[in-house]
Formats: structure tokens, sequence, C-alpha cells
């Protein structure tokens, strides 16, 4: 079994796409954006990260570029997902286009953990473990301090209210973080409808295009 951290911001996909991985039993790790990947990507260390391209703050490929500078983190396969970039990106290391078959993506996870570096099969702190409850513990301190600032700020001499946005964002983040890692083992939400196995992915759950 492997941990396996899914980045989209469409929770309909996200959802599918969690769904998918757990079907094939390895634990999963949501995120919504690409900064929250990131973020979860240096807590809980997966052995594989599948992210989608087109995700506010943090883009798929910028996302795959930060994980190949993290010395911890380089080694850590990345799928990406797109229905922008046709031929996918230099930085990730293997890639969808959509809309793509079910069955595409369950061999694609297989063939990335099987080839990941040994590195990377070695790393994963599975959400509810001891390590990951202490993890959010540790965070709750953080989350205090930056809460404690932004009320100075809001109380005080008139500021960019872009700081103020960037700082609420980047504490829903680590909120998202600590409530992942306290989540107990085998938690993880159910899906509905079930996944039907050879449906092209990226058509029935669309807004517009799946991107």
């Amino acid at each position: 079994m492997s941990l396996v951290l899914v980045a989209d911001d469409e929770p309909a996909v996200l959802e599918v796409l969690s769904h998918v991985v757990e079907d094939l039993g390895h634990e999963v790790v949501k995120a919504r954006d690409g900064e929250e990947a990131l973020a979860m990507a240096r807590a809980c260390r997966p052995h594989l990260v599948v992210t989608d391209h087109m995700m506010p703050r943090l883009s798929g490929v910028e996302l795959c570029r930060r994980l190949k500078r993290d010395a911890e983190l380089k080694g850590v396969p990345v799928i990406l997902l797109s229905a922008v970039l046709p031929q996918g990106a230099p930085e990730a290391d293997a890639f969808l286009h959509k809309p793509f078959e079910i069955t595409d993506f369950e061999a694609l996870i297989h063939k990335s953990l099987v080839d990941a570096p040994k590195t990377a099969q070695g790393a994963g702190h599975l959400p509810g473990t001891p390590w990951g409850q202490w993890a959010a513990r540790a965070l709750q301190g953080p989350l205090e301090e930056a809460r404690r600032q932004l009320r100075r700020l809001e109380a005080g001499a008139p500021v960019d209210r872009s700081v103020l946005e960037a700082l609420r964002a980047q504490l829903e983040s680590l909120d998202g973080v600590a409530s992942e890692l306290a989540r107990p083992q085998g938690g993880a939400l159910p899906v509905e409808p079930p996944v039907v196995r050879g449906a092209p992915f990226g058509l029935r759950l669309t807004k517009g295009s799946v991107s």
C-alpha cells in the first residue's frame, strides 16, 4: 500500500480521482490547489503525486517544479493531468491528457509506483498515525500565531487587502493540512456515484471542460 497525494480544484473530480486510487488499495490525501498540495507533500512525503494543471495559487506544472527542487521530494513521481497541455510538461514524470480512460489512469498509477526510485518508495507518513497526529499538533502553534497576526492587521491601520487575502488563503491551506493529518486512517470520504470502469474521464464530470 502506498500513500498518494491527489490535487484538483474541482471537488467532483478530486473525489473521483481519489476513489480510483483507493480502489487500487492505496491511501489518499487530498489537496484543493497547488499551494495546499505542496504543503501536504512536505508534511506527508507521499509515494506518488497526481495533480491537475489548471489550479489556483499554484499550477500543476509549477507544483512539479517546486517538488523537484525539494531535496526530500525530488524523487517522488508526479502524474500531471491536463486538457490544455497536449504533450504534458518536462517537469512531470508522467502525463495524461483529459479526457482519459479510467483504466489508463489506473495503469499509470501502477507503473509510476513500480518505477519510483527507492527513496520515494521508502517515504510516506500515513494520516492518522502517531506521526501524523504529532504533526497536526505541531501545526497548531504556527496557525494560532498567524491568526493572531491577522487579527492585528485587521484591527490596525489600513493595509493592502491583497496581503490579508494571501494570509487568509495560507491559513486555509494550513488548516487543511492539519485536518488531513489528524484524520483517522481509512476515514476517506466515499464517492458517489461509483466510477464506471472504461468510461472516458473528463466528459461526464465537466464544467464546460475539465482542465
